[in-house]
């Protein structure tokens, strides 16, 4: 994989979890009414839980030999995906009532898809970044938090009309399952890859 097409893999893979309408989703389009800037103090909140995972995720992959088990991993992530995207399709989405910066903090800690996401996909994605060296890891760190404060950040700058309209949020549940399906069938590839090397 050339870092272009790791770069675009990061922005997709994370953009599907982000347009997911969940509880980070509801914050910042109910706080986005009060405080147009709140997309960004959530962001913060969540990336203050996101960048010492980061950090021990690639010092993990850099460490220990993981070797044949990356194989697995992408094989897990490529599942997690699917089935995160099965959810996404299934599931009804609730409000979570807290503020600013500490509701991007605690959505993220005490959210189960959260941990799973990461110990799956995230590593996966970091394994993938951590082949570029120190530089596919800043990369990879830049592009998932610029995403996420990107687009939370226009969901609260916005909220007023994406609240109101369940359509918006429909078309954005679908959009990020279909980014799910496609690269979690992606990631199963990448796991099968040296078998299919032998065909």
């Amino acid at each position: 994989m050339d870092f272009i097409t790791f770069a675009v893999t990061t922005i997709m893979v994370s953009m599907s979890g982000i347009l997911m309408p969940g509880p980070m989703f509801a914050v910042t389009l109910a706080e986005g009414k009060k405080n147009r800037f709140a997309g960004f103090e959530i962001s913060a909140g969540h990336a203050a839980i996101e960048l010492p995972i980061i950090i021990l995720l690639f010092l993990s992959g850099t460490l220990i030999d993981i070797g044949s088990a990356r194989h697995i991993l992408f094989l897990t992530g490529g599942l997690v995906m699917l089935y995160l995207a099965y959810s996404e399709i299934k599931k009804e989405h609730s409000e979570f009532r807290i503020k600013g910066v500490l509701s991007g903090a605690l959505l993220s800690a005490f959210n189960p898809y959260f941990i799973m996401w990461w110990l799956t996909v995230g590593f996966s994605l970091v394994i993938l970044a951590s082949g570029f060296g120190l530089i596919g890891i800043l990369a990879f760190t830049i592009i998932h938090i610029f995403c996420d404060f990107g687009w939370y950040g226009f969901l609260s700058l916005s909220s007023g009309r994406i609240s109101e309209s369940e359509e918006v949020k429909k078309i954005l549940s679908y959009i990020s399952s279909a980014i799910l399906i496609v690269f979690g069938v992606y990631f199963i590839y990448l796991s099968a890859e040296p078998l299919l090397l032998y065909f």
